[in-house]
C-alpha cells in the first residue's frame, strides 16, 4: 500500500476554498448520502447500470484503495461546516497492462461548472503519471451516440469492451501543465456537457 496523498488547498475562481484529500475509510455514511444527491444522468455517467442507492459491497468497493492500483481523493468545501464532500476522482489499474487505469471524476450537480473537476482531475493525473500510468479509460454506453460522437471528435479512442459498452481510451499528457491542451481535458470537458 503506497501513502495516501497530503491534503491540499485549492481557491476557486469565485473564492471558494477547498481542501482535496485521500478517500477514508470514515468517509462510507458521506459517500452513501452524497451520491443520491446525484442527477440521475450525474449517476448514470458515473455508473454504466446506476443503482438508486449504494449498496454497501459496492462501498466496499469504492472505498477499497490502496493509493497504488486503487487510488481516489475527495474535494471538500474547506469553510462549511463539516467540510462537506462535493467531489471524487479515482482511477483502477488493470490487471492485464498497469500502465493502464480505468478513470473517473465525480462532482456533485450543484457544484459543477465552478472548477472543481478539472482540479480533481489535475492531481488523478498527476498521481497517474507519478505511478506510471499513460492511458485512462471509461466505460460508455453504446447507445449514449452522441456522446461516444463528441468523444471521438476531442481525440478519445472508441472500442468495443462488452455487449453494450464500448471503452473510451485517451492518453494522459506527458506533464500536467500540459492537461488543459491535451485531448484527456476535452474528454472530460465534454462529458460534463453531454
Amino acid at each position: 500500500m503506497a501513502p495516501p496523498p497530503e491534503p491540499r488547498e485549492h481557491v476557486l475562481a469565485d473564492g471558494t476554498r477547498i481542501v482535496v484529500r485521500a478517500l477514508l475509510p470514515e468517509d462510507r455514511d458521506e459517500l452513501r448520502e452524497r451520491y443520491v444527491e446525484l442527477s440521475p444522468r450525474s449517476r448514470r455517467l458515473r455508473f454504466v447500470s446506476a443503482p438508486v442507492q449504494l449498496s454497501e459491497r459496492l462501498l466496499d468497493h469504492l472505498l477499497d484503495v490502496d493509493f497504488d492500483a486503487r487510488y481516489a481523493i475527495v474535494a471538500r468545501l474547506a469553510d462549511e461546516p463539516g467540510t462537506p464532500g462535493v467531489g471524487i476522482a479515482r482511477y483502477a489499474r488493470r490487471a492485464d497492462d498497469p500502465s493502464i487505469a480505468e478513470a473517473a471524476v465525480t462532482v456533485l450537480d450543484g457544484y459543477q461548472g465552478r472548477g472543481i473537476g478539472t482540479i480533481l482531475l489535475t492531481r488523478l493525473v498527476e498521481a497517474a503519471r507519478t505511478a506510471g500510468i499513460t492511458t485512462f479509460v471509461a466505460d460508455v454506453m453504446w447507445e449514449n451516440h452522441d456522446l461516444l460522437g463528441a468523444l471521438r471528435n476531442v481525440g478519445a479512442t472508441v472500442v468495443p469492451e462488452e455487449p453494450g459498452i464500448a471503452a473510451v481510451r485517451v492518453d494522459l499528457p506527458p506533464t500536467v501543465e500540459g492537461l488543459r491542451e491535451s485531448p484527456l481535458y476535452e474528454v472530460m470537458r465534454t462529458v460534463v456537457a453531454t
